[in-house]
């Protein structure tokens, strides 16, 4: 298993966030984390990339322990935050430049080119970021996030606020990861983890409550009397007592 959450558990004072989490992910898996509001899924992506310390419990990746090689984790883990911050008065290519030094990136300039072509950029690439429109950042985002070529990409509501055309072409773009990077997506949108997972896990107030293949979980419904259900009618069942 490319992934690992073994029985972990947050506690904010006397909020729970996560309790007794145990989920696998597998190697060039596509997984959505569904879930309400507040149903933990920012606090178990943010103890992923080692952000936050687990209560209880242990999160491996490729078989390391976050808390004990943290290090080693993070430059396997590509991360776009639900609210990407930006250096607005950078353009893609400075911004690009800056975080590929972080990072350490043989050939710098050939993999910004690269990724700016991919992501449908190149001809922004020194206009500065100010002036872009949300989905031309998110392009810019996904572009930051893959830098250094990572195993393990991590979304957090890639396609929130935009326009049809774009979200469709990133939804397309994340698609084109499948088998190739480990990818765990995060999104309010069923249609979307119904289209782009493999599988998909239902938190609900801190406790994973469903987790299957979107076609075994309708079939869950079809069994129980549901007609043509959709990953929708699933999402809502486990989180609403339908």
């Amino acid at each position: 298993m490319m992934i690992q959450f073994e029985r972990v558990t947050k506690r904010f004072q006397n909020i729970t966030a996560l309790s007794e989490l145990t989920l696998s992910i597998k190697k060039g898996e596509i997984f959505g984390l569904v879930g309400p509001n507040g149903a933990g899924k920012t606090t178990a992506i943010r103890i992923l990339c080692g952000a936050l310390k687990p209560t209880s419990g242990r999160v491996t990746v490729a078989g390391m322990d976050v808390g004990e090689r943290g290090t080693e984790v993070k430059r396997l883990i590509g991360y776009l935050p639900e609210e990407p911050n930006l250096y607005e008065r950078m353009t893609p290519r400075q911004l690009l430049r800056f975080f590929a030094s972080l990072y350490e990136v043989e050939d710098a300039e050939a993999r910004i080119e690269e990724l700016l072509t991919l992501v449908g950029m190149e001809e922004k690439v020194d206009v500065r970021i100010a002036t872009f429109s949300k989905g031309m950042r998110q392009r810019i985002s996904i572009a930051r996030a893959l830098l250094h070529d990572p195993e393990i990409l991590i979304l957090d509501e890639p396609t929130m606020g935009l326009d049809p055309l774009t979200a469709r072409e990133i939804r397309e773009f994340v698609a084109s990861f499948n088998g190739r990077k480990t990818v765990l997506l995060c999104t309010h949108y069923m249609p979307e983890a119904e289209q782009l997972c493999d599988r998909v896990g239902i938190l609900h107030r801190g406790r994973l409550v469903a987790l299957g293949s979107p076609e075994q979980l309708k079939a869950e419904l079809e069994q129980d009397g549901w007609e043509s259900p959709t990953l929708e009618d699933v999402f809502l069942r486990y989180t609403r007592g339908g």
